[in-house]
This record gives C-alpha cells, sequence and structure tokens, in this order.
C-alpha cells in the first residue's frame, strides 16, 4: 500500500500520516524533515530529491507532504490512495496554534531535528491566507480529476473520522 498525504499547513497531515503508518504497518516519510536540516535550514534540492526517491523504492510508504519539487507527481502516480486535507483556515488555523502550543521549543516527530516549534509572522500569514490561493485549490482539484479512484478530499475532522472508521471496519 503507497498512501501520498497532502493539504493544507496546519490541517493534520502528518498526524493522520502517523496513524495510517501504525495501522497499515508501513514505512513514513515526513516531506518536512527532508526538506530541513537542523535550525530550519533547508536542504541541497538534489539531496532532498534522492531521499525522496530512495523511499519511493520501498515496497509499501506513507509520504506527508506536498513539496511538488520532490517527485510529487511520481508519489501520485504511484500511490495507491491520495488523502487530501482541505480543511477552512479557522480549522487549519487552530490546528497551527494548538500544534504551536503543545510543540513549543520542542522538535516534533515530523520535523527535522533541531527545528524547535515556532510561529512567526511569514508562518501565520501562509497558514491564513496564502496557502489559499485559487492556484492551490485547483491543483487539488485537479489531482483528484486525473486520479478520481484513489484520491479522497476530505474537509472537515468529521469526514476525516468518517474515513477513519470506514478504513479500520474493513
Amino acid at each position: 500500500m503507497k498512501i501520498a498525504i497532502l493539504g493544507f499547513s496546519g490541517s493534520g497531515k502528518s498526524t493522520l500520516a502517523k496513524q495510517l503508518s501504525e495501522y497499515c504497518n508501513i514505512p513514513l516519510l515526513y516531506l518536512d524533515c527532508v526538506n530541513f536540516e537542523e535550525n530550519w535550514v533547508e536542504r541541497d534540492r538534489a539531496e532532498c530529491k534522492k531521499m525522496v526517491y530512495d523511499f519511493m523504492q520501498n515496497e509499501s510508504w506513507v509520504i506527508d507532504g506536498n513539496y511538488s519539487e520532490m517527485y510529487q507527481a511520481e508519489r501520485l502516480l504511484q500511490a495507491d490512495k491520495i488523502i487530501i486535507l482541505q480543511y477552512n483556515r479557522f480549522v487549519c488555523m487552530r490546528g497551527a496554534f494548538k500544534r504551536n502550543h503543545d510543540y513549543k521549543g520542542k522538535v516534533r516527530e515530523s520535523m527535522a531535528d533541531g527545528c524547535t516549534e515556532r510561529m512567526d509572522f511569514w508562518f501565520l500569514t501562509w497558514v491564513i491566507f496564502k496557502q489559499y490561493s485559487r492556484k492551490r485549490k485547483n491543483k487539488f482539484k485537479s489531482i483528484k480529476e486525473k486520479y478520481p479512484d484513489k484520491t479522497v478530499i476530505l474537509k472537515s475532522r468529521n469526514q476525516l473520522n468518517s474515513y477513519l472508521k470506514h478504513l479500520t471496519t474493513k
């Protein structure tokens, strides 16, 4: 089973990825861990791509993150299931604030070593406004159109919970 998880920042992509990885007992890659080195330094793009390419050679995987330049087209093609968390800005803002509160000054499992949780103006602007661009929404829509049989777009936590319940009762 190969699962690609995409969506808005603060929507819970990493939490979902971990749940699915544990439930299906398959390896998990957080693209934020690939993108950043210690202290929020962006990793060399060629190195990032090699890390993702190597991970994608696994028979099964869960990959959490958008990062188009990190073989997104190939990830989506290979994936058996594509899950897009497309929650409204208030849910994502609340998720980002909760995460910041829970991990302030700590490094989350879904981040690279030395990248302590932080909330700055740039990130807040991204979470509240910029990530909701028409271009980004259209990209998610086009993924669903290209891969209709394996893509699910979830627009609320209730939809996610129903989806997870359906998975676990199979």
